[in-house]
């Protein structure tokens, strides 16, 4: 897929003892599975406490960070809640919610919806958004 530089959101939660090596190769893996460029990726983005851990991953690349309380998330509707990460986080989505927030003011389509790495005894959930096209000639309703 050809996507915009710098268009993409990836959101990302992960439990504590992943490390740089298994969040780089849970990206690496998503970003093959759709056949996106890392060019494409405008930044990373997850719950605020968990961007210290995102930072190594996201300079190289010169892509942004962008946290997010377990309020805002929880305000996000997503199409995978989960009753468990609920009950640990605050939210019923980090990675959904994360990716969609990321994205606005634009609106944004899941690409990949979360998705579940398990590497070296740990999970990763990612999800990937893309910015909604706008038609040409298309209003954008006041009020957005």
């Amino acid at each position: 897929m050809i996507f915009a530089e710098r268009s993409l959101w990836i959101g990302i939660g992960f439990q504590q003892a992943a490390t740089v090596a298994d969040l780089q190769t849970a990206i690496a893996q998503a970003c093959g599975q759709l056949s996106i460029s890392r060019a494409a990726i405008a930044g990373l983005a997850s719950l605020e406490h968990k961007l210290p851990s995102l930072t190594a991953i996201a300079q190289p690349f010169h892509w942004e960070l962008r946290g997010f309380s377990a309020a805002e998330l929880a305000a996000i509707a997503v199409p995978h809640p989960c009753s468990r990460v609920a009950e640990q986080m605050q939210t019923a989505s980090v990675a959904e919610a994360a990716a969609l927030a990321a994205i606005q003011p634009q609106a944004g389509i899941l690409l990949l919806p979360k998705q579940v790495f398990h590497l070296n005894q740990t999970a990763i959930t990612l999800a990937i958004v893309a910015p909604v096209p706008v038609q040409p000639g298309a209003s954008i309703p006041s009020g957005l």
